[in-house]
């Protein structure tokens, strides 16, 4: 058992032991929940989560500890302990899921699924900044037989942790749709992913397209990325996109590492002005302002190159691009909100697809100009990050990386198809191209904290679309 789950042992029992004697606690920077405790209901009118009982089993029990100091942050730690009547030959699985005080929510992917049930109890971490969902008041653990019929389930409360928020605005940041006619399903990715937006987010201020938007250079295949936004979309105002390498690429060519320069230059201009035609932007690299938030989108000055193993893979920033981003920020600073800044490529050791110590590759960036991009933004903590490219999916390790008083990074998945694994990686759930997944992601601002919230537009089953559990993130502000 680990400290965590001893602690909440030792303070469940000082708290029967205190209340045993007609004491009171409180307890500093953390609290606790019980499902068995007796006061799981509330008067007040005045909550917007109102306290509502927790559910009970006879199988096993609940306990929660937050440790946040963040509304809306689960941030804690939960275990689960057997009862006399738990019965590992019956019981299957375990699995942990937000819900309400009904039941567990179907549309959100579990939290943890325990298959090895021979220890007495069993404990998982809700990691910092982790989000419990706006419509989540509880969380649920349910049991399941070898048939996957549920015999059993529990649920703990987290309304006292939340507060409502005031929403400002909503985007959603997708990538690497690599639409190609000859490829249907990169396709329907595409316009599942338009569908699924315009129905969670009627509303949005912007979704924002971070590159790789097609998979090679061709006017059939932007029509056909623009044939998927405009069967579901009336209008393009919503749509902003950014720059990838794939915008570059034409994948019968052969002699990208040994042409000239002038014939890298004249491919570089003839495909960025392609670009620039089909999606309305002026430059490679550009700022917009959204509802008065600074969206800054980076992009390659080069025809793309070698990168550490992976051909036709980097962005080069170049001097006059380093020098414009440095003035962008000073301006965005000036006004009291988030900073989104959007990169095709991410910076190493961030998140998923950029892990060196797992020997990932696909970051964006020579070591070089990956020194001055963090030596410009490391004075702005106030920045997201947001980095594609590499397809990692988010069940990987390190989705996104927070850190105090530095920038916040995020992996945004891929629409077209997911990637996984250490090195070079391999296909989603060891799948193919057709049933490669997609995912990615819905920002919300509120007045006080940002909300960022991983979504499967389709899983590896072609039909499944659900919130991604483990990457719900909140951020005060």
């Amino acid at each position: 058992m680990k400290r965590k789950a001893i602690s909440i042992i030792l303070l469940q029992t000082a708290l029967i032991a205190l209340s045993a004697c007609g004491g009171n606690s409180t307890s500093a920077g953390s609290s606790l929940s019980s499902s068995s405790s007796a006061d799981m209901t509330s008067s007040s009118t005045s909550n917007p989560y109102p306290i509502t009982p927790d559910t009970e089993s006879d199988l096993f029990s609940l306990y929660y500890e937050n440790s946040s100091s963040i509304k809306n942050c689960a941030e804690g730690v939960l275990l689960i302990t057997k009862k006399s009547a738990f019965s590992s030959s019956t019981i299957n699985t375990l699995d942990v899921r937000w819900g309400d005080k009904s039941a567990s929510f179907t549309d959100y992917s579990a939290l943890i699924t325990f298959d090895e049930l021979k220890a007495s109890d069993f404990e998982y971490d809700f990691g910092s900044n982790a989000l419990i969902p706006l419509e989540a008041t509880k969380i649920w653990v349910n049991a399941y037989d070898a048939s996957s019929n549920l015999i059993g389930k529990a649920s703990i409360g987290v309304e006292t942790y939340k507060e409502k928020e005031t929403l400002q605005a909503e985007y959603q940041i997708i990538s690497d749709t690599h639409v190609l006619t000859s490829s249907p399903c990169f396709y329907r990715r595409t316009k599942k992913t338009f569908e699924d937006i315009k129905k969670n987010s009627p509303n949005s201020s912007g979704i924002i397209a971070n590159g790789d938007i097609i998979d090679e250079v061709t006017e059939a295949n932007y029509s056909s990325f623009f044939d998927a936004f405009d069967s579901v979309y009336d209008s393009r105002d919503q749509l902003h996109i950014g720059l990838g390498n794939h915008e570059f690429i034409v994948q019968s060519e052969t002699d990208y590492a040994s042409a000239s320069e002038t014939v890298l230059n004249k491919r570089y201009n003839d495909r960025l002005a392609l670009w620039k035609e089909k999606t309305g932007n002026t430059s490679a690299y550009f700022s917009q302002e959204i509802n008065g938030t600074y969206f800054i989108y980076l992009g390659t000055t080069k025809m793309p190159q070698n990168l550490d193993g992976n051909t036709r893979a980097d962005c080069v920033l170049g001097e006059e691009q380093l020098t414009w981003l440095k003035n962008t920020l000073v301006e965005a600073n000036k006004i009291n909100k988030p900073i989104f800044l959007l990169s095709h490529g991410s910076l190493r050791d961030t998140v998923s697809g950029s892990l060196t110590s797992l020997g990932q590759t696909w970051y964006g960036y020579s070591q070089e100009e990956e020194t001055e991009l963090r030596n410009i933004i490391e004075d702005y903590p106030q920045i997201l990050f947001f980095s594609s490219h590499s397809h990692w999916c988010f069940e990987s390790k390190q989705p996104y990386l927070i850190t105090d008083n530095y920038p916040t990074f995020f992996n945004t998945g891929a629409i077209g198809y997911l990637w996984q694994g250490s090195n070079g990686g391999e296909h989603y759930l060891n799948g193919d191209y057709e049933n490669g997944g997609a995912q990615g992601l819905y920002v919300e601002v509120y007045d006080k904290q940002v909300i960022i919230k991983g979504r499967q537009f389709e899983a590896s089953d072609k039909t499944s679309q659900y919130w991604f559990s483990g990457y719900q993130v909140v951020l005060p502000f």
